[in-house]
Protein backbone atom coordinates (compact mmCIF):
# COMPACT_ATOMS: atom_id res chain seq x y z
CA UNK A 1 0.00 0.00 0.00
CA UNK A 2 1.33 3.16 -0.49
CA UNK A 3 1.11 6.51 1.97
CA UNK A 4 -1.70 8.07 0.94
CA UNK A 5 -3.99 4.48 1.88
CA UNK A 6 -3.03 4.98 5.72
CA UNK A 7 -4.69 7.68 7.80
CA UNK A 8 -2.37 8.49 9.68
CA UNK A 9 2.02 8.68 10.06
CA UNK A 10 3.94 5.37 10.99
CA UNK A 11 4.11 5.41 14.68
CA UNK A 12 6.43 3.09 15.13
CA UNK A 13 9.46 5.25 14.58
CA UNK A 14 10.90 8.69 14.03
CA UNK A 15 9.77 12.05 14.87
CA UNK A 16 5.50 10.76 14.68
CA UNK A 17 6.63 8.75 18.01
CA UNK A 18 8.79 11.21 19.46
CA UNK A 19 6.45 13.80 19.10
CA UNK A 20 3.60 11.98 20.92
CA UNK A 21 5.90 11.32 23.35
CA UNK A 22 6.69 14.31 24.35
CA UNK A 23 2.94 15.75 24.03
CA UNK A 24 2.05 13.31 26.70
CA UNK A 25 4.94 14.44 28.78
CA UNK A 26 3.50 18.22 28.22
CA UNK A 27 0.34 17.56 29.13
CA UNK A 28 0.96 15.34 32.26
CA UNK A 29 2.84 18.65 33.59
CA UNK A 30 0.21 20.62 32.28
CA UNK A 31 -2.85 18.35 34.96
CA UNK A 32 -0.28 18.59 37.64
CA UNK A 33 -0.04 22.18 37.28
CA UNK A 34 -3.78 22.60 37.41
CA UNK A 35 -4.23 20.35 40.33
CA UNK A 36 -1.32 21.68 42.74
CA UNK A 37 -0.22 25.11 40.95
CA UNK A 38 3.30 25.64 40.84
CA UNK A 39 4.04 26.86 43.99
CA UNK A 40 3.25 23.33 45.62
CA UNK A 41 4.17 21.81 42.48
CA UNK A 42 3.99 17.70 43.48
CA UNK A 43 6.12 16.13 41.92
CA UNK A 44 4.81 12.20 43.25
CA UNK A 45 1.95 13.47 41.37
CA UNK A 46 3.73 14.20 38.12
CA UNK A 47 5.61 10.97 38.46
CA UNK A 48 2.54 8.82 38.09
CA UNK A 49 0.41 11.20 35.76
CA UNK A 50 3.76 10.58 33.62
CA UNK A 51 4.21 7.02 33.85
CA UNK A 52 0.28 6.65 33.24
CA UNK A 53 0.35 9.15 30.07
CA UNK A 54 3.25 7.27 29.25
CA UNK A 55 1.61 3.80 29.11
CA UNK A 56 -1.06 5.40 27.16
CA UNK A 57 0.51 7.10 24.53
CA UNK A 58 3.36 3.84 23.96
CA UNK A 59 0.34 1.50 23.87
CA UNK A 60 -1.88 3.41 21.59
CA UNK A 61 0.94 4.16 18.86
CA UNK A 62 1.57 0.54 19.06
CA UNK A 63 -1.63 -0.16 18.29
CA UNK A 64 -2.58 2.32 15.95
CA UNK A 65 1.19 1.23 14.03
CA UNK A 66 0.11 -2.37 14.44
CA UNK A 67 -3.53 -2.14 12.65
CA UNK A 68 -2.79 0.62 10.18
CA UNK A 69 -3.58 -1.85 7.34
CA UNK A 70 -6.68 -2.97 9.12
CA UNK A 71 -7.84 0.43 9.41
CA UNK A 72 -6.87 1.09 5.37
CA UNK A 73 -9.65 -1.22 4.32
CA UNK A 74 -11.89 1.31 6.18
CA UNK A 75 -13.05 4.56 5.09
CA UNK A 76 -11.61 7.56 6.99
CA UNK A 77 -14.73 8.91 8.91
CA UNK A 78 -14.43 4.63 10.30
CA UNK A 79 -10.87 4.23 10.67
CA UNK A 80 -10.95 8.10 12.76
CA UNK A 81 -13.68 6.97 14.75
CA UNK A 82 -11.96 2.97 15.28
CA UNK A 83 -8.83 4.95 16.40
CA UNK A 84 -10.48 7.37 18.66
CA UNK A 85 -12.06 4.59 20.49
CA UNK A 86 -9.09 2.21 20.39
CA UNK A 87 -7.58 5.16 22.53
CA UNK A 88 -10.22 5.68 24.68
CA UNK A 89 -10.52 1.93 25.44
CA UNK A 90 -6.45 1.89 26.31
CA UNK A 91 -6.84 4.39 28.73
CA UNK A 92 -9.59 3.10 30.34
CA UNK A 93 -7.64 0.11 30.94
CA UNK A 94 -4.51 1.53 31.63
CA UNK A 95 -6.94 3.74 34.63
CA UNK A 96 -8.12 0.11 35.74
CA UNK A 97 -5.07 -1.09 35.89
CA UNK A 98 -3.03 1.65 37.64
CA UNK A 99 -6.35 2.25 40.37
CA UNK A 100 -5.50 -2.04 41.22
CA UNK A 101 -1.79 -1.40 41.45
CA UNK A 102 -2.27 1.54 43.88
CA UNK A 103 -4.67 -0.50 46.13
CA UNK A 104 -2.12 -3.88 45.80
CA UNK A 105 0.93 -1.35 47.12
CA UNK A 106 -0.78 0.47 49.99
CA UNK A 107 -2.14 -3.00 51.01
CA UNK A 108 -5.84 -2.09 50.87
CA UNK A 109 -8.10 -4.61 51.64
CA UNK A 110 -11.43 -4.93 49.21
CA UNK A 111 -9.40 -3.22 46.31
CA UNK A 112 -11.97 -1.83 43.65
CA UNK A 113 -12.02 0.92 40.39
CA UNK A 114 -13.42 3.65 41.13
CA UNK A 115 -15.85 4.52 38.70
CA UNK A 116 -16.14 8.27 38.82
CA UNK A 117 -11.78 8.23 38.63
CA UNK A 118 -11.82 6.21 35.60
CA UNK A 119 -14.50 8.45 33.49
CA UNK A 120 -12.22 11.40 34.65
CA UNK A 121 -9.15 9.89 33.17
CA UNK A 122 -11.15 8.74 29.79
CA UNK A 123 -12.12 12.49 29.46
CA UNK A 124 -9.02 13.69 30.41
CA UNK A 125 -7.31 11.73 27.40
CA UNK A 126 -10.81 12.38 25.08
CA UNK A 127 -9.86 15.98 24.33
CA UNK A 128 -5.93 15.81 23.48
CA UNK A 129 -6.36 12.17 22.30
CA UNK A 130 -8.95 13.66 19.38
CA UNK A 131 -6.82 17.15 19.03
CA UNK A 132 -3.64 14.80 18.58
CA UNK A 133 -5.58 12.85 15.86
CA UNK A 134 -6.60 15.43 14.00
CA UNK A 135 -3.39 16.79 13.97
CA UNK A 136 -1.37 13.59 12.64
CA UNK A 137 -4.80 13.49 9.92
CA UNK A 138 -3.22 16.86 8.56
CA UNK A 139 0.30 16.02 9.33
CA UNK A 140 -0.23 12.71 7.14
CA UNK A 141 -2.29 14.18 3.92
CA UNK A 142 0.43 17.28 4.31
CA UNK A 143 3.09 14.33 3.59
CA UNK A 144 1.38 13.09 0.72
CA UNK A 145 0.51 16.45 -0.87
CA UNK A 146 4.52 17.13 -0.62
CA UNK A 147 5.48 13.39 -2.00
CA UNK A 148 2.93 13.97 -4.84
CA UNK A 149 4.96 17.52 -5.44
CA UNK A 150 8.04 16.16 -5.26
CA UNK A 151 7.41 13.43 -7.66
CA UNK A 152 5.74 15.93 -9.72
CA UNK A 153 9.62 17.44 -9.80
CA UNK A 154 11.43 14.86 -10.25
CA UNK A 155 9.58 13.42 -13.30
CA UNK A 156 10.01 17.46 -14.94
CA UNK A 157 13.50 17.11 -14.31
CA UNK A 158 13.55 13.96 -15.94
CA UNK A 159 11.89 14.71 -18.88
CA UNK A 160 14.93 18.09 -18.99
CA UNK A 161 17.51 14.85 -18.88
CA UNK A 162 16.31 12.96 -21.13
CA UNK A 163 16.06 15.27 -24.57
CA UNK A 164 19.28 17.07 -23.28
CA UNK A 165 21.00 13.47 -23.63
CA UNK A 166 19.29 12.43 -26.99
CA UNK A 167 20.86 16.30 -28.16
CA UNK A 168 24.32 15.34 -27.00
CA UNK A 169 23.84 11.85 -28.68
CA UNK A 170 22.83 13.10 -31.88
CA UNK A 171 25.61 15.67 -32.29
CA UNK A 172 28.17 12.92 -31.64
CA UNK A 173 26.44 10.65 -34.56
CA UNK A 174 26.46 14.17 -36.41
CA UNK A 175 30.64 14.48 -35.73
CA UNK A 176 31.13 10.80 -36.96
CA UNK A 177 28.82 10.69 -40.18
CA UNK A 178 31.53 12.44 -42.17
CA UNK A 179 35.15 10.60 -40.35
CA UNK A 180 33.95 7.01 -40.23
CA UNK A 181 30.79 6.12 -41.27
CA UNK A 182 30.82 2.50 -39.62
CA UNK A 183 31.35 4.22 -36.28
CA UNK A 184 28.86 6.34 -36.99
CA UNK A 185 26.83 3.00 -37.30
CA UNK A 186 27.61 1.57 -34.19
CA UNK A 187 26.84 4.61 -32.30
CA UNK A 188 22.89 4.56 -33.89
CA UNK A 189 23.08 0.46 -32.28
CA UNK A 190 24.41 1.13 -29.06
CA UNK A 191 22.14 4.19 -28.55
CA UNK A 192 18.87 2.13 -29.74
CA UNK A 193 20.09 -0.26 -27.12
CA UNK A 194 20.53 2.42 -24.43
CA UNK A 195 17.64 4.32 -25.58
CA UNK A 196 15.48 1.21 -25.15
CA UNK A 197 16.65 1.38 -21.49
CA UNK A 198 16.88 5.02 -20.80
CA UNK A 199 13.14 5.82 -22.03
CA UNK A 200 11.07 2.78 -21.78
CA UNK A 201 11.95 2.62 -17.90
CA UNK A 202 8.79 4.13 -15.93
CA UNK A 203 9.92 3.21 -12.58
CA UNK A 204 12.13 6.63 -10.84
CA UNK A 205 14.38 4.19 -8.92
CA UNK A 206 16.71 1.88 -10.60
CA UNK A 207 19.19 -0.74 -9.62
CA UNK A 208 22.59 0.89 -9.09
CA UNK A 209 24.12 -1.70 -11.83
CA UNK A 210 21.89 -1.14 -14.38
CA UNK A 211 22.83 2.81 -13.94
CA UNK A 212 26.40 2.01 -14.04
CA UNK A 213 25.67 -0.12 -17.24
CA UNK A 214 23.97 2.86 -18.60
CA UNK A 215 26.89 5.13 -17.70
CA UNK A 216 29.29 2.53 -19.60
CA UNK A 217 27.79 2.42 -22.61
CA UNK A 218 27.61 6.14 -22.86
CA UNK A 219 31.26 6.75 -22.31
CA UNK A 220 32.36 3.89 -24.54
CA UNK A 221 30.10 6.44 -27.08
CA UNK A 222 32.00 9.01 -25.37
CA UNK A 223 35.10 6.82 -26.57
CA UNK A 224 34.30 6.20 -30.06
CA UNK A 225 33.97 10.41 -30.50
CA UNK A 226 37.11 11.82 -28.30
CA UNK A 227 39.39 9.01 -29.44
CA UNK A 228 42.98 8.84 -27.30
CA UNK A 229 41.52 11.73 -25.51
CA UNK A 230 38.85 10.48 -23.26
CA UNK A 231 40.45 7.14 -21.05
CA UNK A 232 37.67 6.28 -17.94
CA UNK A 233 38.93 3.93 -14.84
CA UNK A 234 35.90 2.10 -12.96
CA UNK A 235 36.80 1.67 -9.79
CA UNK A 236 33.57 -0.68 -8.24
CA UNK A 237 33.89 -2.28 -4.79
CA UNK A 238 31.24 -4.47 -3.46
CA UNK A 239 28.26 -2.36 -2.86
CA UNK A 240 25.97 -5.24 -2.07
CA UNK A 241 22.92 -5.97 -4.07
CA UNK A 242 19.64 -4.51 -5.30
CA UNK A 243 21.08 -0.79 -3.93
CA UNK A 244 18.66 1.70 -5.84
CA UNK A 245 19.46 5.11 -7.54
CA UNK A 246 17.27 7.57 -9.19
CA UNK A 247 17.06 6.76 -13.06
CA UNK A 248 20.04 8.95 -15.18
CA UNK A 249 21.89 10.32 -11.78
CA UNK A 250 25.19 9.64 -12.91
CA UNK A 251 24.80 10.08 -16.47
CA UNK A 252 24.52 13.83 -16.61
CA UNK A 253 27.45 14.01 -13.80
CA UNK A 254 30.20 11.72 -16.46
CA UNK A 255 28.39 14.27 -19.12
CA UNK A 256 29.55 17.25 -17.35
CA UNK A 257 33.00 15.59 -16.79
CA UNK A 258 33.31 15.13 -20.72
CA UNK A 259 31.66 18.39 -21.47
CA UNK A 260 33.27 20.59 -19.10
CA UNK A 261 36.82 18.93 -18.59
CA UNK A 262 38.13 16.63 -21.09
CA UNK A 263 36.13 18.00 -24.04
CA UNK A 264 38.23 21.74 -23.22
CA UNK A 265 41.32 20.02 -22.84
CA UNK A 266 43.71 19.44 -26.11
CA UNK A 267 44.94 16.67 -24.62
CA UNK A 268 42.13 15.18 -23.11
CA UNK A 269 42.81 12.96 -19.87
CA UNK A 270 40.75 9.93 -17.34
CA UNK A 271 37.67 10.12 -15.82
CA UNK A 272 37.85 8.57 -12.74
CA UNK A 273 34.21 6.53 -11.48
CA UNK A 274 34.62 5.53 -7.65
CA UNK A 275 31.92 3.38 -5.88
CA UNK A 276 31.86 1.96 -2.16
CA UNK A 277 29.99 1.29 0.46
CA UNK A 278 30.62 2.10 4.18
CA UNK A 279 28.27 0.69 6.46
CA UNK A 280 24.76 1.50 5.24
CA UNK A 281 25.73 4.37 2.67
CA UNK A 282 26.74 4.38 -1.24
CA UNK A 283 29.73 6.50 -1.61
CA UNK A 284 30.13 7.69 -5.55
CA UNK A 285 32.58 9.61 -6.91
CA UNK A 286 33.46 10.94 -10.19
CA UNK A 287 36.88 12.62 -10.63
CA UNK A 288 37.91 14.41 -14.01
CA UNK A 289 40.64 16.78 -15.00
CA UNK A 290 40.02 20.71 -15.62
CA UNK A 291 40.95 23.74 -17.09
CA UNK A 292 41.42 26.81 -14.77
CA UNK A 293 40.99 29.11 -17.91
CA UNK A 294 38.10 27.42 -19.41
CA UNK A 295 35.07 26.24 -17.23
CA UNK A 296 31.48 25.90 -17.83
CA UNK A 297 30.71 26.29 -14.33
CA UNK A 298 27.23 26.88 -14.79
CA UNK A 299 26.78 23.49 -16.62
CA UNK A 300 28.47 21.77 -13.51
CA UNK A 301 26.49 23.94 -11.28
CA UNK A 302 22.95 23.02 -12.78
CA UNK A 303 23.44 19.20 -13.11
CA UNK A 304 24.74 18.70 -9.76
CA UNK A 305 21.45 20.92 -8.29
CA UNK A 306 19.40 18.67 -10.57
CA UNK A 307 20.75 15.88 -8.77
CA UNK A 308 21.03 16.65 -5.78
CA UNK A 309 16.78 17.26 -5.74
CA UNK A 310 16.35 13.90 -7.00
CA UNK A 311 18.81 12.40 -4.21
CA UNK A 312 16.93 14.35 -1.27
CA UNK A 313 13.49 13.90 -3.10
CA UNK A 314 13.77 9.59 -2.61
CA UNK A 315 16.31 9.43 0.24
CA UNK A 316 15.74 12.79 2.39
CA UNK A 317 18.09 15.09 3.54
CA UNK A 318 20.94 12.48 4.42
CA UNK A 319 21.65 12.20 0.96
CA UNK A 320 24.46 14.76 -0.28
CA UNK A 321 26.13 15.87 -3.44
CA UNK A 322 29.35 17.93 -2.91
CA UNK A 323 31.77 19.37 -6.05
CA UNK A 324 35.37 19.38 -4.82
CA UNK A 325 37.34 21.54 -6.86
CA UNK A 326 41.68 21.70 -6.89
CA UNK A 327 43.50 23.02 -9.26
CA UNK A 328 43.33 20.43 -12.14
CA UNK A 329 41.00 18.61 -10.47
CA UNK A 330 36.86 18.60 -10.76
CA UNK A 331 35.21 16.03 -8.25
CA UNK A 332 31.97 15.14 -7.89
CA UNK A 333 30.78 13.32 -4.63
CA UNK A 334 27.55 12.11 -3.77
CA UNK A 335 26.43 10.04 -0.96
CA UNK A 336 22.82 8.24 -0.07
CA UNK A 337 21.82 5.81 2.35
CA UNK A 338 21.29 2.46 1.48
CA UNK A 339 17.63 1.31 -0.01
CA UNK A 340 17.22 -2.11 -1.00
CA UNK A 341 14.67 -3.68 -3.37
Amino acid sequence: MGDADYLYPNLCQGEGLLGIVVTAELLSILIVVVQSGVNDFNWLSLGRTSLMALWVTLLSAATLCLSREFLARFSRTFSAMLSYLCILLITAVISALSQLSMAWLELAQGAYIEPWLLLNHIIIAAIPAGILLRHLYLQQMLRIQQRAELESRIQALQSRIRPHFLFNSMNIIASLIGSDPEKAETVVEDLSDLFRHALTDNHTLVPLRDELNLCRRYMSIEKLRLGDRLNTIWQIDDYGTSVQIPSLTLQPVLENAVYHGIQLLPEGGEIVVTVGRSNDRINIAVQNPRNPRMQHNKGNKMAVENVRTRLQAHFGSTAVIQAEITENCYITHISYPVTTV
